[in-house]
């Protein structure tokens, strides 16, 4: 019997060195008239580039917002900036949200976008929401190499009383165009990077094993795998130009394809974990697990990586050998970035450790999503070094 393998792709993406440039021309084309913005603030700061296109773009200065959040956007932090768009009537004139930074600011657009059509706080729509009535159009501009947010419907959200994190996950709020500008994160301190790539690994390396994967999921994810593990490694080692930005984007672009049709799987569960109780980024959260993880795999027999391995003496190799080269190149980038392999740098301690395995038990579903077996009650011992 043949099984369909199906592949959802919702995007419409302008690339290239000065795309951002061409913005307020598809707004007027549009037929937008009151776009809001929200920019992370630290790159409106430090980026002529952005902040000069964003001047021009701006209506009034009530229509700019600044996403300062020390952390992960949460619940509480939505309903806060909701206060003042309904103070001033925004929501009444606002025809099109525009996000410029990082996940955090881009999923901030997205929440923002259903609120203003849609009465109540934001923990009401919190999950999958149906029957909303439709957002406002977003357009995404992302200054990371790593989240995939801006070609996706979900936007996370922490509730910071309980510190989950489920978010607003609407099917109609992709968003309406994706700006892949090389220029906004090329200027960004490197941490940025080692953060943002390791987001891109996780989710290209999670979806790749899957146990629901497919031919066409394992197709992006490694073009997504392979473009992080060259162009990655050229940056942080100080010898990337511009064209090695844009593939990043393009990665993180690949790995979100591969990941919104396959699972995430028991680094990305953890990264949650380790984010949300100990304040860690996510990107480097996802990073401190996802080589463990690999490792974890090859040594217990699972060599599929090594279909990623396309190198010119390919056909010398067993699955063993190429799978071993991959896991150890991932493991060597991991090292570049300097992703801390103990997770006591994080301020993990040994009374913690329960809390990992409680938590694994709890989230049990995508730990079965893994190809090798992992003992729930061992997780702490498995992949959380202290």
């Amino acid at each position: 019997m043949t099984v369909n393998k199906l592949l959802t792709i919702n995007a419409n993406i302008v690339s290239g060195e000065g795309s951002l440039k061409d913005l307020p021309k598809y707004i007027k084309n549009k037929g937008f008239k009151y776009p809001a913005i929200i920019v992370d603030k630290n790159l409106y700061d430090n980026s002529r580039y952005v902040s000069d296109l964003i001047n021009d773009l701006v209506v009034n200065s009530d229509m700019l917002f600044f996403y300062d959040y020390p952390f992960e956007p949460s619940y509480q932090y939505l309903d806060n900036m909701m206060v003042k768009i309904r103070k001033n009537n925004l929501d009444m004139i606002i025809d099109l949200w525009i996000g410029v930074g990082g996940g955090s600011t881009m999923d901030t657009a997205k929440g923002l976008a259903i609120l203003c059509k849609n009465k109540g706080t934001s923990i009401k729509y919190k999950g999958f929401p149906e029957k909303l009535i439709s957002p406002i159009p977003t357009i995404a501009v992302p200054s990371t190499t790593g989240t995939g947010s801006e070609i996706v419907y979900n936007a996370s959200f922490i509730d910071e009383k309980t510190k989950i994190k489920m978010g607003i996950n609407y099917k109609y709020n992709y968003p309406i165009l994706a700006i892949l500008d090389p220029l906004i994160p090329s200027s960004a301190p490197k941490k940025v990077l080692e953060s943002s790539g390791c987001d891109t690994l996780v989710h290209a390396l999670e979806a790749f094993v899957s146990v629901k994967t497919n031919i066409h999921v394992q197709h992006f994810s490694k073009l997504a795998i392979n473009l992080t593990l060259e162009n990655m490694k050229l940056i942080l080692e100080g010898n990337g130009d511009i064209n090695n930005w844009e593939n990043m984007q393009w990665a993180s672009v690949y790995a979100m394809f591969a990941l919104s049709n396959s699972t995430a799987g028991p680094s990305g569960a953890l990264s949650y974990y380790l984010g949300t109780n100990f304040k860690v980024n996510h990107g480097i959260a996802g990073g401190a697990f996802i080589g463990k993880l690999c490792k974890y795999n090859h040594e217990n027999g699972y060599y599929g990586l090594s279909s990623v391995y396309d190198r010119s003496n390919v056909h010398t190799l067993n699955i063993k050998q190429k799978s071993e080269i991959i896991v150890n190149d991932i493991l060597e980038l991991l090292d570049l970035a300097k992703i801390p392999t103990r997770l006591d740098c994080f301020g993990v301690r040994s009374s913690d450790l329960k809390g990992f395995n409680e938590f694994a038990i709890r989230s049990s579903e995508a730990f079965n999503y893994n190809p090798i077996k992992i003992d729930l009650d061992r997780v702490s011992n498995l992949f959380v070094k202290i």
